[in-house]
């Protein structure tokens, strides 16, 4: 067996981040009374997107950044609002979403016995924790290497680094990182020294400057990859 320890990215790799994000804004929205556009999500996503390309590069702190997302995203539509209560409404709907990704939970049935799971993934630590928690996903891991209780995002050095030496035994050419962000996971994992697994739903997505070990398509393909299947 090449590998013995999966490191599994969270959203959009187990849950559904995206399904989750739509149905977050549009309870907000309604929550404070505002009016739904397709446009304006859309320019959030956007926004939202860039935000944590920011983060991940370490050019603003996480909490800051989202407490004013809001704020800019409004401000382009020439109005000034609250951006601490947006965020707070919205978190309140996007903290419960515990939408999964088709197959997660049959994938790690069928690895849980003879593999050492982990969950590495960037958020915000009440989020998580919570959505993790309760679509059960929590009962496959061993631990969860969340970017809020580290104080470093992935794919910096020094997530992987505390990962590393908080894994017991940890061995780098029996590791294989999962997940769906090329910055992210994959970008993570290859400067790490890991082998990395890019999960991408697009069916025509194709790898940036750094190539992923293996490219999956649906959840289950893993199993084929781990000689599973």
């Amino acid at each position: 067996m090449k590998y013995t320890t999966l490191l599994f990215d969270a959203d959009n790799t187990l849950l559904d981040f995206d399904a989750n994000e739509a149905y977050s804004f549009r309870a907000m929205l309604k929550e404070l009374g505002e009016p739904y556009t397709e446009e304006l999500f859309q320019t959030y996503r956007r926004l939202n997107l860039e935000l944590w390309k920011r983060i991940e590069r370490q050019e603003i702190e996480a909490e800051a950044g989202v407490n004013q997302r809001f704020a800019t995203l409004m401000q382009r539509y020439g109005r000034k609002v609250d951006g601490r209560q947006w965020e707070s409404v919205y978190r309140k709907y996007l903290n419960k979403g515990i939408q999964m990704i088709p197959h997660a939970t049959e994938v790690l049935e069928k690895l849980k016995d003879d593999y050492r799971l982990y969950i590495i993934t960037n958020g915000l630590e009440d989020s998580q924790v919570y959505r993790i928690r309760e679509s059960g996903l929590e009962a496959f891991f061993l631990d969860m290497f969340l970017s809020g209780r580290i104080g470093a995002n992935k794919p910096s050095k020094e997530y992987f680094d505390y990962v590393k030496n908080h894994i017991p035994g940890f061995e780098a050419e029996k590791t294989l990182v999962i997940g769906d962000s090329l910055t992210s996971d994959i970008q993570g994992g290859y400067d790490a020294g890991l082998d990395t697994c890019w999960f991408v739903r697009d069916p025509v997505g194709k790898p940036g400057a750094v190539m992923p070990t293996y490219v999956i398509h649906r959840l289950p393909e893993l199993l084929e990859v781990l000689g599973k299947s």
